[in-house]
């Protein structure tokens, strides 16, 4: 669940900010291209970062749940009426921790995709701002009557100052941002998922004592 739906919204975020903005002044474009290629190579990071994360939050605990599943499965042949016995318990064990992961990955995967939709959002913002500076520039531009033109360039210009302010702090809260919410995220889901796979495989140590006592029996 996780790892698809950042996956998910990590593609729509890059195919949708990779525009440019429309023609600007060179040493002005340079500057807006390069913001905008900052956040843009933001976005990707911090979707990358998630999709990783989703590894060790999902993937790890639950292999753990599985060599332990395996262990118990694996006394079937030496002990089958015993292992039979407790085989409720243990699809019940199993059924439980299933739901319990899938939780987990339900509130790590709308989190995430909360993180990359908030940067996605302030990339979008960053690239129809720089087409906005395009817009005016060519309006600009347009003017034949030098007073207008001269007038309207002035106010581009603070425009453009405006705007590569703007977005560089927008950049520098998406970085503070994405360092507190992506690690927040990694911990909690940790947490919740190895507690899970803890608790599960404490309880087929108890069905494996189980599995002894009845072997012993016989």
């Amino acid at each position: 669940i996780m790892k698809c739906s950042v996956a998910i919204v990590l593609i729509l975020l890059v195919a949708g900010a990779w525009s440019q903005p429309a023609d600007l002044p060179a040493q002005l474009d340079a500057q807006v291209r390069s913001v905008t290629e900052e956040m843009v190579g933001l976005g990707k990071s911090t979707g990358e970062a998630l999709v990783h994360q989703y590894e060790e939050i999902i993937l790890e605990p639950q292999n753990e749940l599985e060599e332990a599943l395996e262990q118990t499965e694996a006394r079937r042949a030496e002990s089958p009426d015993c292992v039979a016995a407790e085989d409720e318990e243990i699809s019940r064990i199993v059924d439980a921790a299933h739901e319990e992961f899938h939780g987990c990955g339900v509130v790590a995967a709308t989190t995430s995709a909360e993180i990359v939709t908030d940067v996605s959002a302030a990339t979008q913002q960053l690239v129809y701002g720089g087409y906005n500076l395009g817009r005016t520039y060519n309006k600009c531009q347009s003017y034949k009557n030098s007073v207008l033109k001269q007038s309207c360039m002035a106010k581009f210009y603070v425009q453009g100052s405006l705007y590569l302010v703007n977005a560089r702090s927008s950049i520098k809260t998406i970085k503070k941002s994405t360092n507190e919410r992506i690690p927040a995220v990694f911990t909690d889901g940790n947490v919740c998922t190895h507690d899970v796979s803890a608790q599960a495989i404490s309880a087929l140590q108890k069905v494996n004592v189980n599995i002894d006592a009845c072997a012993a029996r016989r």
